[in-house]
Parts: C-alpha cells; sequence; structure tokens
C-alpha cells in the first residue's frame, strides 16, 4: 500500500511474509532479490520477479555472477505464468518443476535455511542461505519492502562446466510495487554495508515533489534499529551519464546521533545497466571507505558490496 506521508518503520517478520504475496491487490509487481559475496572474489545476484493482474500474470528470473566486480555470467528468462508454483506459507517457488527457492524453518533452533538453485550444470549455482540477522519489515514511498540483513552462504558456481565452492555472506529483500508507484516515485537508491557483527542497510527513495525518503536501519545484536533521517546526510559527489541518465558515480554518507556514528566514502568500482521497459536499472559494485562507531564499538571500514540505483522512465 501506498503511504504518503509517513515515515518508516521497521517491524518484526514471519516466514510467511517472505511467501508469494498473490492476494495483496489486483495488480501488482513482486520481487525477491538475493546477493552474495563469496571470499574467492565471486559474487552471485539472483531474482524472482512475478507481475500479477488477477488471475494472470508472468514470471521473469535472472541471475548474474561477477568475478573481480566484473559481469561475467548474465542469464534472463521469462516464463509462462501457469508453469509457477509459489506457495503462500514460506519462500517456495518452482518453474516447470524445478525448484528455484525453497526454504525451511526449525521450530526447535528457530533458524532460517533458504536454497536457491539457478541455471544448470553447464552455468548457474547452487546455493545454501542461512540468516545470520533480524530481519524487519515496512512500507516506503515504493511499497512495501522486507529485509533479511545478512545470510551466511555456501554452495557451488557452476561455470561452463566447472564446479567452484563457494562460501560467502550475503543479502535478501523482497518487494511488492503497486501498479502506481512511477507515478509518486522517481525511483530509489539502495546499498548496505555489513561491518563483522553489524549492518546498516540505507536507501534514498526519490519522491516526484518534496525530495527524498531517507532510510537508515541498523543491525546489531540480534537487534535492529531505525535510524532518525534527521541524523543523516547523503551528499552525492559526482555524476556519471550513462544511457542518457545522471547516475551517482561517489557518495557520502554521514550519520550522527548517541547510537551511530558514521562516516563513508562510496567510490564506484563497476556497473552495468539493465533494460527493463520503464526502468532503467543500474547495479553497482562500490567501495566504502570510511569508518564506524556503533557505542564503544570502533571500526574502520574498507568493503566492497553491491549497490542499486533505479530510475522509473
Amino acid at each position: 500500500m501506498f503511504i504518503k506521508n509517513s515515515e518508516f518503520q521497521p517491524q518484526d517478520i514471519i516466514i510467511s511474509d517472505d511467501a508469494w504475496q498473490k492476494k495483496t491487490n489486483f495488480f501488482h509487481i513482486e520481487t525477491w532479490y538475493f546477493d552474495g559475496i563469496f571470499k574467492n572474489n565471486y559474487n552471485v545476484v539472483t531474482l524472482i520477479n512475478i507481475l500479477t493482474l488477477g488471475n494472470f500474470g508472468i514470471v521473469l528470473t535472472g541471475f548474474f555472477i561477477y568475478k573481480d566486480t566484473n559481469l561475467i555470467v548474465s542469464k534472463r528468462e521469462k516464463h509462462p505464468y501457469k508453469k509457477l508454483y509459489g506457495s503462500d506459507k514460506r519462500p517456495i517457488f518452482k518453474i516447470n518443476n524445478h525448484d528455484i527457492l525453497s526454504s525451511i524453518v526449525d521450530n526447535n533452533t528457530k533458524k532460517w535455511t533458504y536454497n536457491i538453485s539457478m541455471g544448470d550444470n553447464e552455468t548457474g549455482f547452487d546455493l545454501q542461505l542461512e540468516k545470520k540477522m533480524k530481519a524487519w519489515k515496512g512500507k516506503t514511498q515504493l511499497g512495501r519492502w522486507l529485509v533479511i540483513p545478512r545470510f551466511d552462504i555456501n554452495g557451488v558456481i557452476h561455470l561452463y562446466g566447472k564446479n567452484i565452492k563457494v562460501v560467502g555472506e550475503g543479502y535478501h529483500d523482497h518487494n511488492i510495487y503497486p501498479i502506481f508507484t512511477p507515478a509518486f516515485s522517481k525511483g530509489y537508491h539502495f546499498g548496505k554495508i555489513p561491518i563483522n557483527s553489524l549492518n546498516i542497510t540505507w536507501a534514498r527513495v526519490m519522491k516526484r515533489i518534496k525530495g527524498e525518503e531517507i532510510i537508515v536501519v541498523l543491525n546489531k545484536d540480534n537487534n535492529y534499529i531505525k535510524i532518525n533521517p534527521k541524523d543523516v546526510r547523503f551528499i552525492v559527489v559526482k555524476e556519471k551519464k550513462d544511457h542518457g541518465k545522471l547516475i551517482p558515480e561517489i557518495s557520502t554518507l554521514s550519520i550522527e546521533n548517541d547510537i551511530l556514528n558514521l562516516n563513508v566514502k562510496m567510490h564506484t568500482l563497476n556497473f552495468h545497466h539493465i533494460s527493463i521497459p520503464t526502468i532503467n536499472y543500474w547495479r553497482y559494485h562500490i567501495k566504502y571507505v570510511g569508518d564506524v562507531q556503533v557505542n564503544s564499538l570502533s571500526k574502520k571500514i574498507n568493503k566492497v558490496d553491491i549497490a542499486e540505483f533505479l530510475r522509473f522512465f
């Protein structure tokens, strides 16, 4: 549901919140995004997009494999809606009876495990993700946003018939966009900063009027804390023109309050443009350089991660 003037307020989630919300409203776009950053300098991103119009729709899937921040595999597919099986109890998706996403919740340990299988044994990956941080959800100018900030990931990347074992960490979000979202929002700029046992998720939602909605959530000690937007300063230092649009190339993010002090500079290492009807979308590899202090804990930051920039129309 579109929220015109309300401020973002994160809330706890249960596993069914991350399932297919196909009865949410008559026409909406629902996306599941996962990324993995691995110790051997391979990274992956995978997406499931469902466009629903009543009992009709279309399913788009995609996966991307990177090496040293360079895109080396890009595969996107369109599937008939009738070939999709999805659960409204927990994240489970099958296409043509092939499991692409499944999840398990251990009622004793409360552990959440996701399994993702994309592509095939020639080119693709099979990954297991274990949730390591408390998840949260909320409503933004764009729609509904659910975030699992950190997973531990292990599995195998299949690259030109070769199996490459990978270990690392990852992120997941699940979005529901009403059809009228582009009428009120220009798009978004999003990223996250994993720092040992901490995670900082940040987003700029660019409105058609009245500036931006700034969102920052700190995950720490199996809890999450919303940062007051008044304590956040985001500056785009340098832009670059690509596909006819200006996109951020160098930015700074500063936060100062009683909980969190952060000063980072974000340098674009590599990006690529993904063409989608009515949407301009860029995925970044960026390097964060700076420092953070949370209560008495201080850390230097020198970290490469993945960010996104999207513009409607």
